[in-house]
């Protein structure tokens, strides 16, 4: 065999090999997430549905409808609760095999998906050390001295590195005893002693105004691979919250969908 031919058909090989590799690296996680398919019900206000890569809304009437009876795997608390058929009225409603009511208590969620999806547990406490706190007040120009009607922390496996990263939520919003000037209202995340923003709002106090955020639910929506989250906003009386789902893509936090 001529050694020109023979080069032609090592490179040959060398290029399918790599395509193989780069394929089994890359190819089927992105395959995974174009073919990924999935409804997600957050609360009573928020549906969402992802497909060929696109997140969009569920809001109107008719599309909601098409929702009832279908089933879903529920989540009360971040717990599973089972599987249960839904249906939409003031209020997302349960129910059984046999069409019996299921009453429930706490905050919903609930997907439908061709792929299965594991909810992350996480712990929530309050705020021990405020330093990172002090901090972001400070870079807002907030008194580090500011009183609270929200201060927790959340520890989670985000990067699924082995190590807990911690998510701080601070907000003043709806205060009863107290009445400041300006509202605020923060979530960020702490890894390895860098702030990474996810959620922030700094505006003049009208009482009502603004929405006091929660950690609601931690997973692999997409099926990508990487964890995202979402975050939910509690709004003055009946309003419904705030929600939306985050990313992390370049080293900071991206809002892939919101319902308001």
């Amino acid at each position: 065999m001529k050694k020109g031919k023979l080069k032609y058909i090592v490179l040959i090989v060398i290029l399918i090999v790599y395509g193989v590799v780069m394929y089994l690296a890359f190819g089927v996680n992105e395959s995974k997430e174009r073919a990924a398919s999935t409804t997600l019900l957050v609360g009573d206000s928020t549906v969402w549905n992802y497909s060929s890569r696109d997140w969009m809304n569920i809001n109107t009437p008719s599309l909601l409808s098409n929702l009832n009876w279908q089933k879903f795997k529920v989540y009360i608390d971040n717990q599973y609760f089972g599987k249960y058929s839904v249906w939409k009225d003031d209020r997302w409603y349960l129910f059984d095999n046999n069409k019996n009511a299921v009453s429930y208590q706490g905050n919903l969620f609930a997907y439908k998906a061709d792929f299965d999806m594991d909810l992350v547990d996480f712990s929530t406490t309050n705020i021990t050390d405020y330093s990172y706190v002090h901090q972001v007040l400070e870079e807002h120009g907030i008194d580090s001295q500011s009183s609270y009607t929200l201060e927790n922390v959340s520890k989670v496996d985000f990067d699924k590195d082995g190590v807990l990263e911690e998510y701080y939520i601070v907000s003043n919003v709806f205060a009863t005893d107290f009445f400041p000037e300006k509202y605020f209202s923060f979530v960020f995340m702490v890894d390895n002693g860098n702030i990474y923003m996810l959620y922030e709002d700094v505006d003049t106090n009208e009482g009502v105004n603004g929405c006091k955020p929660s950690l609601y639910t931690v997973a692999d929506f997409d099926n990508d691979q990487d964890y995202e989250l979402i975050i939910s906003c509690a709004k003055y009386s009946n309003q419904a919250p705030l929600t939306m789902l985050y990313e992390f893509h370049k080293n900071k936090f991206e809002i892939a969908i919101s319902n308001q």
